[in-house]
C-alpha cells in the first residue's frame, strides 16, 4: 500500500505538471495572439490617424483653394467692372465688329497667368499717373519678364490699317468708317482727323488706340516738369516732342506723332538714357508747350522781330536821329518865325497846300485804277465748285479776342458756315489770361477737335499782334488768316483765296478779302462807316494793288502764306495797327498782295465813344508805321522806288496828318465866310489862293464822290448776286461826310497824344452792340446762349 502511494503521488504530480505546461502554452499562445491583435489594432489606429491627418490636410488645401479662387474671381469681377467703366469700352453685342475684338494687353497677361489681377491693377494705377506702356511698367515693377511680355505683345498687336483696327476694336462702326472713307475720297486728309471732325470718335480715345497700334504708351495724369531734363526749344519744335516724366532709367517723351528711329536715337543721345514715347493729342501738346516753354513762347511772340529786325519794330517810338531831326526842325521853325513870322507861315501854308494837292491827285488816281475789272481776283461759282477738295491744304484760322464772350456763339456759327473740309481746319481761339469768362464758356462747350483754345499768358505789350504771334508759333496750316470775333466771312472765302494764290505770281504772299458791315443801317455813324469801308476796300485797295505800291492791309481777313509770314517775323507786337505795318514790310521784302472778290461782314461801331477809341488806335498805329519805316528815308526810297515811296506817303502819312491839319483850315473857312477876317487872304497870295480854292472844292468833291462811288459799287455787285444787304438810300448820307471827318480829327488828336504818352496801349473796342445780331444756330453756341 505504502509502495503505491508514492507512485500515485508521482503520477499526480506529473499530471499536474503536464496540465500546467499545457495551460502555460495556451496562455502564452493567447497572450501572443492578443499581442498580435493589439499590434494590429495599433497599426489600424496609426493608419486611421494617418488617414485622418491626410484628410484634414486635403480639406485644408481645398479650403485654401476655394478662398484663393474666390479672391481671383472677386479681382476679375473688379477688373471687368473697371473695364466696363472705361470710355473706350464697347460691348460686343452692341457692335458686330466687337464680336472679334482682341483682348487688351493687360487682360492677356492675366489670362496667360503671367501676372495676377492685383498686379495688373497696380500697373494700371501707375500708368494712369505717370503714363507710358503698360508692359514696360509691369517689367519695371518686377511683375513680368521681358521675354513673356514680348511674346504676348507681339501676338496681340494689330498690324492692319487704322480704319480696320478701329472697327475691330469697336471704337467706330463699319458704317462710320465707310462715311469717313467717302469723305476722304472727296476731300482728302488724314482718316483720324476726318473721324474726329465728324465727331465719330473723341481725340483721347483715337490717340489711345493709335498708341496701342504703334506699341506706344499714352500720357498719364501727373507730370514732373520741374524734375526732368528739358529739351532745347528748337529740338522740341523740330521733333514735336517734350519730356513730361523721368524715371530712373528712362524718359517719357510726349509726341504728337510717332518718332522715326533716327529721331528717337537723337533724343536718346541728347538725354543720355532710354526714351519711351507717349502719344499726346494736340490739345495735350499745347498744354505741355505752355507749361514747359511758356518763357520761350512769350519771348518769340514779343521779341523776335525786335531781335532780328529792330529797324522794322515799333518798340522804340522815336529814335535818337528822329528826335534830333525833329528838334532841329522845330528850332529852325522858331527862329524863322522870330525873324519873319509872316512869310514863314505863308511858306508852311504853301507846303501844306502842295501836300494836299499831291495826296488828292494820287488818291484819285489810285481809285480810278481800282475801278478796273481785273483790279480784284474774281471767280465764278462754277470755278469754285470745280475745285478738287483733295488739293486743299490745312488752313489755320487765328481769332484773337478779349472780353468778347457775348459774340462767341455767333463766332462759332460763322466758322461752321465756312465751305471748307473741317478736317483741314486749324482754328485757334486766342484768349487773354485774365479773360476768365471767355475761358469758362469755351471750356464748357463741346467744341470740335479742330478748335484749339489757347490762353495767351499776360505780358506787355498786351496787344492783338502779340496774341497772334503767340498763336502762330504752333499753327499747322499752309495758309493762315485772321478773323475778328464778330466777323462773318463769305462761306466760300477760303476756297477763293486758295484759288487766288494758285492764280497769282509766286511772290504773292497775301490775299486781302474785302470788308464791310452787316449793321450799316443801325444809325448815322454806321452808315458813314459803311461808306468809308466801301470806298476803301472796293476801290482804293484794289487800285493800290494795280499801281503796285505798298498796301496797308485791313485788320482782318488777310490771308497769308504761312512760310512767308514766319520768314518776315509775323506781326509787330508793339504796333497797334499791325496790319498796315505788315503790308509795308511784305512790300519791302519783295512780296505782293492781291484783293480777292470775297467779303467779310463786320460789326460797325454804333457808338461815338467806342468809334473814337477804335479810330484813334488805328491812326496811332499809322503814325507808328510811318515813324518806323521813315527812320532812314533814303534807304526806304531805295527799297520802294519813287512810285512806292510816294504811295507810302499817300497811304500811311496822309491818314493821320490830314485829320490833324484839317481843323486849322476849317476854322479859317468859318472865319472868312462868317466874319471876313482880313488877315486870312494874306496867307493865300496869288496862285496859292486858286490852288487852295480848287483843293477845297474839287478835293472835297472827289472824296465825297469816292464814298458814293464805293457804295454804288458794292450795291451793284450785291444785286448781281441777288443779295439785298444794302439799300441805295445809304448814298444820300455821303453829303454829311464832313461831319464824319470832324470826328476823325478828334480821334487823330487823341492818337497824337497817346503816341507820346501811351504808344503801345491798345484801346479796346466793344463788340456785340449791333441790333441785328442773329440768334446762334450751332449746338455748342446755342448751349452757351441758354446758359447766358
Amino acid at each position: 500500500m505504502d509502495s503505491k502511494k508514492p507512485a500515485v503521488r508521482r503520477f499526480g504530480t506529473a499530471l499536474r505538471g503536464l496540465r500546467k505546461e499545457t495551460t502555460d502554452r495556451k496562455i502564452a499562445s493567447e497572450e501572443a495572439r492578443l499581442e498580435q491583435m493589439r499590434g494590429l489594432i495599433r497599426q489600424d489606429r496609426l493608419e486611421h490617424e494617418r488617414v485622418m491627418k491626410e484628410s484634414c490636410r486635403k480639406l485644408e488645401w481645398m479650403e485654401n483653394e476655394i478662398r484663393l479662387k474666390n479672391g481671383i474671381v472677386s479681382q476679375l469681377i473688379s477688373l471687368k467692372t473697371n473695364l466696363l467703366n472705361r470710355d473706350d469700352f464697347v460691348p460686343a453685342g452692341e457692335n458686330e465688329a466687337g464680336a472679334g475684338k482682341k483682348m487688351r494687353l493687360g487682360d492677356r497677361l492675366v489670362a496667360e497667368g503671367y501676372i495676377t489681377a492685383d498686379q495688373l491693377q497696380k500697373v494700371m494705377e501707375r500708368q494712369q499717373k505717370t503714363g507710358g506702356r503698360l508692359g514696360e511698367i509691369a517689367v519695371e515693377l518686377g511683375y513680368l519678364e521681358r521675354a513673356k511680355l514680348n511674346s504676348v505683345a507681339n501676338g496681340g498687336q494689330f498690324k492692319g490699317r487704322l480704319g480696320d483696327m478701329l472697327v475691330e476694336t469697336g471704337a467706330i462702326s463699319k458704317e462710320q468708317l465707310d462715311r469717313a472713307l467717302e469723305f476722304q475720297r472727296k476731300s482728302g486728309g488724314l482718316l483720324g482727323d476726318i473721324l474726329m471732325s465728324l465727331r465719330f470718335i473723341e481725340p483721347e480715345k483715337l490717340y489711345r488706340l493709335i498708341a496701342n497700334q504703334n506699341n506706344l504708351g499714352r500720357i498719364g495724369s501727373e507730370f514732373s516738369f520741374q524734375d526732368v531734363v528739358k529739351l532745347p526749344e528748337n529740338m522740341a519744335r523740330l521733333y514735336d516732342a517734350v519730356v513730361v516724366n523721368q524715371e530712373a532709367n528712362r524718359c517719357l517723351v510726349a509726341v504728337g506723332n510717332p518718332l522715326r528711329e533716327e529721331q528717337l536715337q537723337a533724343l536718346e543721345l541728347f538725354l543720355g538714357m532710354q526714351v519711351e514715347q507717349v502719344l499726346a493729342t494736340r490739345e495735350e501738346m499745347e498744354f505741355f508747350w505752355k507749361s514747359i516753354y511758356e518763357t520761350e513762347l512769350l519771348k518769340e511772340s514779343t521779341q523776335k522781330l525786335v531781335t532780328e529786325q529792330p529797324e522794322n519794330s515799333a518798340h522804340v517810338t522815336f529814335t535818337t536821329p528822329q528826335l534830333l531831326t525833329g528838334g532841329a526842325l522845330m528850332f529852325i521853325l522858331v527862329v524863322a518865325l522870330g525873324l519873319d513870322w509872316f512869310h514863314t507861315l505863308i511858306t508852311l501854308n504853301v507846303a501844306v497846300q502842295l501836300f494836299y494837292f499831291t495826296m488828292t491827285m494820287f488818291k484819285f488816281l489810285i481809285i480810278m485804277y481800282g475801278t478796273r475789272d481785273f483790279a480784284q481776283i474774281r471767280f465764278t461759282e462754277q470755278e469754285i465748285d470745280q475745285i478738287d477738295e483733295r488739293s486743299l491744304p490745312i488752313y489755320t484760322i487765328l481769332i484773337p479776342m478779349y472780353k468778347e464772350s457775348q459774340v462767341i456763339p455767333h463766332l462759332l456759327d460763322n466758322l461752321e458756315s465756312l465751305d471748307y473740309p473741317k478736317a483741314k481746319l486749324d482754328v485757334r481761339l486766342l484768349i487773354e489770361e485774365d479773360d476768365l469768362e471767355a475761358q469758362q464758356i469755351l471750356k464748357e462747350m463741346n467744341l470740335p477737335p479742330y478748335y484749339t483754345t489757347i490762353v495767351v499768358p499776360h505780358s506787355l505789350p498786351k496787344t492783338k499782334p502779340k496774341a497772334c504771334n503767340y498763336g502762330l508759333i504752333r499753327a499747322r496750316g499752309e495758309y493762315v488768316v485772321i478773323y475778328d470775333a464778330e466777323d462773318r466771312p463769305d462761306p466760300d472765302q477760303l476756297k477763293k483765296v486758295h484759288a487766288a494764290f494758285l492764280r497769282s505770281p509766286e511772290n504773292c504772299a497775301c490775299i486781302q478779302a474785302k470788308l464791310n458791315y452787316f449793321n450799316s443801317g443801325q444809325n448815322l455813324l454806321t452808315r458813314w462807316f459803311t461808306q468809308e469801308y466801301s470806298m476803301w476796300f472796293e476801290l482804293l485797295l484794289p487800285g493800290v494793288m494795280q499801281l503796285n505800291v505798298p498796301i496797308p492791309l485791313g485788320g482782318t481777313s488777310n490771308h497769308f502764306k504761312m512760310s512767308v509770314l514766319k520768314e518776315i517775323n509775323a506781326w509787330d507786337p508793339y504796333n497797334v495797327t499791325e496790319d498796315a505795318d505788315l503790308g509795308i514790310r511784305l512790300y519791302k521784302s519783295g512780296y505782293s498782295t492781291a484783293i480777292v472778290d470775297s467779303r467779310t461782314w463786320e460789326e460797325a461801331n454804333s457808338k461815338v465813344g467806342n468809334w473814337i477809341r477804335q479810330r484813334s488806335r488805328w491812326i496811332k498805329g499809322y503814325m507808328q508805321t510811318w515813324l518806323v519805316h521813315m527812320r532812314n528815308p533814303l534807304r526806304l526810297y531805295r527799297e520802294l522806288g519813287l512810285k512806292g515811296f510816294l504811295g507810302f506817303q499817300v497811304m500811311v502819312l496822309a491818314t493821320p496828318l490830314l485829320p490833324l491839319l484839317n481843323p486849322f483850315y476849317w476854322v479859317m473857312i468859318i472865319l472868312w465866310y462868317g466874319w471876313k477876317v482880313d488877315w486870312i487872304p494874306q496867307f493865300f497870295p496869288g496862285a496859292i489862293y486858286y490852288t487852295a480854292s480848287s483843293e477845297f472844292l474839287i478835293g472835297n468833291f472827289i472824296f465825297v464822290f469816292s464814298n458814293i462811288a464805293g457804295m454804288y459799287w458794292v450795291i451793284h455787285d450785291l444785286e448781281n448776286r441777288k443779295e439785298n444787304v444794302f439799300s441805295y438810300s445809304l448814298v444820300k448820307y455821303a453829303l454829311l461826310t464832313p461831319v464824319y471827318w470832324m470826328m476823325m480829327s478828334m480821334a487823330a488828336v487823341k492818337a497824337a497824344w497817346q503816341l507820346i504818352t501811351k504808344p503801345f496801349y491798345w484801346e479796346k473796342t466793344v463788340h456785340g452792340l449791333a441790333n441785328n445780331m442773329p440768334a446762334p444756330t450751332t449746338p455748342g453756341s446755342q448751349a452757351v446762349q441758354e446758359k447766358g
